[in-house]
């Protein structure tokens, strides 16, 4: 890896930030001198067909170099395959007049409308760096040496039977690409390998190969009449700012919004490199759905109203509690009812938890009492599933144990196997909001905040004693985060302990924080890893953790933890902003307005989840008023 950084590198990084958050939206400008002509050219050439009239003046291409760089065009229009063509010759003006040639010539070129910017969009690549690779045994994602595969800056060029084959960097973005085995199994079809078995596939590649190196490029994209400059694949500088984040918050609820059902339910997940909407997770079952993350989409969609105060937000939060409230059932309680939600074919304790969060969000900012009774009995449910020891019981019915029947209590052999990390924070953060808001005696509210702290005191004092082995060196608990900052409001609540552990867990966070300093990337900065040298993994959900440490700071009056965890927030913010997908980044999509307006899970891969667009939206909407 051939990037190191100076003390002054960062010292001007840190400044650049500090200045691209301190107001309005930048706005990238022409990439290169003469790039906006050059684009021009290309597309002239291709309309016309005269390309030995074209080129004759060609601005420098950085790092371009004839003896290395090979060059490509390739197209890319809604609903049609991108179409490409690649060459290396003596000079930059015969490469581009070859490749325009080649393209006209092609049966599908008469499918994209040159003659439209704003459809046909052009992208330029050309190699700038190889690297011979003797041994592709070697090879791999989180090697931190010249042998490290990383998708969307490395590609692949190869033999096989006497024949060239390239896999450009940015095919990574484009392709929806996040290993090196996804990259072997694509190319195992380029080379025609049809083996059933996906591991032989990929064996047969390796094995075929010979000639290896990795490449890496530059590359430019067209977007209307501009030319923007590519990194990973997407448009690089990016806008950044107070305005986008809020901006992109609203685009991604309305992301949401716009592809609700007409039942209440979200679309639960979108593959925009393929169109598809069957979830990868369980491709057996198109219709797959999530209760706990349909909840975690209204709640986004009552953040966007009380930023807003716009109607079809809190009308849609309705249509979507209705839905919830339709997957629930009543058990009897001593005389009193309580409700839970059953989906799948089990009660989670965390569905009732971000349940119970919407339901009271919901109270909270409409003052519509419709759903009260509901958010009553599913509180009294919570409440009884708190044990003696504050241990939760994490389901109440699930098929594989018991016989599907209601577990009134958990045996210990089965606990760990239903651990959850999560539903115990989702439970006390719908518990907190509704001792906060629904309209209870002064006795049941005690009562809730007595059981309450017996279950905070549990999770703080023995669930690290009790399973030591579920707890990874990059913390996971942002709803327990978010639960003690929302109960601190409290004061029989404020046990230093609870907030010492939010401190804890954003500390660790940030310990596992790709930053100026060592980040193998500049667009990992901000993003997390479990072990140093993992690919980037952006997190909404556990930003929305880190930012309750930084309201919980601002809570407790401690000045110097409100200036560190808001600079550690800004840079975390500014990382998920590349994950949104603009309308400028999804150039590759077959589909591009139904794509635009989310964000995705990766930096490369291109799915798309309700929780990857809830958990970010969430986070930008309490963070940016804060900027």
């Amino acid at each position: 890896m051939r990037k190191t950084l100076s003390a002054v590198t960062i010292l001007v990084a840190g400044l650049v930030i500090f200045l691209l958050f301190s107001g309005k939206e930048t706005t990238p400008e022409e990439p290169f001198p003469g790039a906006n002509l050059l684009f021009k050219e290309i597309r002239l050439a291709l309309q016309t067909g005269k390309e030995k009239e074209h080129f004759n003046k060609l601005p420098p291409l950085e790092r371009y170099d004839p003896g290395v760089s090979h060059l490509y065009i390739t197209l890319f229009q809604a609903g049609q395959k991108p179409l490409r063509w690649g060459t290396r010759r003596d000079n930059l003006a015969a490469s581009l007049r070859r490749i325009t040639e080649k393209i006209r010539a092609h049966p599908r070129f008469r499918d994209f409308d040159m003659a439209d910017p704003s459809r046909t969009r052009i992208m330029l690549e050309y190699l700038t760096h190889r690297q011979p690779i003797e041994d592709t045994s070697l090879l791999g994602t989180r090697r931190k040496d010249q042998y490290r595969f990383e998708p969307g800056i490395t590609g692949v060029h190869f033999s096989y039977q006497n024949r060239d084959y390239y896999y450009l960097p940015t095919e990574a973005y484009t392709r929806s690409h996040m290993s090196l085995n996804q990259v072997y199994d694509y190319l195992s079809r380029r080379l025609g390998f049809d083996d059933r078995s996906r591991r032989k596939r990929i064996n047969r590649v390796k094995e075929s190969i010979s000639g290896v190196e990795l490449i890496e490029s530059r590359a430019f994209v067209s977007y209307e009449d501009k030319v923007l400059a590519l990194y990973r694949g997407y448009p690089d500088p990016y806008p950044v700012g107070k305005d986008r984040i809020q901006s992109t918050f609203l685009a991604g609820v309305d992301w949401m919004l716009g592809n609700m059902k007409p039942d209440g339910r979200f679309l639960y997940f979108y593959d925009g490199q393929a169109d598809s909407s069957d979830d990868f997770q369980h491709p057996r079952n198109p219709d797959y759905y999530n209760i706990l993350r349909h909840s975690g989409g209204t709640i986004t969609l009552l953040w966007a109203y009380k930023r807003t105060g716009e109607q079809k937000y809190l009308d849609a939060a309705r249509r979507s509690i209705e839905f919830l409230l339709h997957q629930t059932r009543t058990r009897n309680m001593d005389g009193e009812t309580g409700r839970y939600v059953f989906f799948n074919r089990k009660s989670k304790l965390g569905g009732e938890g971000i349940g119970l969060t919407a339901l009271m969000r919901y109270y909270e900012l409409s003052g519509d009492g419709r759903f009260l009774e509901a958010a009553h009995q599913m509180a009294r449910h919570l409440v009884s599933r708190i044990e003696v020891s504050g241990e939760f019981m994490t389901y109440y019915i699930h098929f594989r144990f018991n016989d599907g029947k209601p577990l009134l209590t958990i045996p210990e052999k089965d606990r760990k196997e239903l651990f959850s990390f999560y539903y115990p924070g989702e439970a006390l953060m719908g518990l907190a909001l509704y001792e906060k808001y629904a309209p209870l005696s002064d006795e049941r509210r005690a009562e809730i905040r007595a059981q309450s702290r017996k279950a905070l005191d549990f999770l703080i004092y023995e669930r690290p004693k009790k399973y030591p082995d579920q707890f990874l060196p990059l913390p996971a608990d942002g709803w327990l985060m978010q639960a003690i900052e929302e109960w601190w409001a409290r004061p029989d609540m404020r046990n230093q302990d609870y907030a010492d552990y939010v401190y804890a867990d954003a500390r660790k966070m940030i310990d596992h924080m790709y930053l100026e300093k060592n980040a193998l990337y500049k667009d990992y900065v901000g993003h997390f890893f479990y072990t140093h040298g993992d690919h980037a993994y952006p997190d909404g959900a556990r930003a929305e953790g880190l930012l309750s440490a930084y309201f919980l700071a601002k809570m407790q009056g401690r000045s110097d933890d409100i200036a560190y965890f808001r600079h550690y927030n800004r840079k975390v913010a500014r990382a998920l902003l590349q994950t949104y997908n603009s309308p400028e980044s999804v150039y590759f999509a077959p589909n591009p307005d139904r794509l635009a307006g989310s964000f995705r899970f990766k930096l490369t891969r291109q799915w798309v989840r309700v929780d990857s667009v809830q958990h970010t939206a969430c986070f930008f909407a309490r963070l940016y008023p804060e900027l």
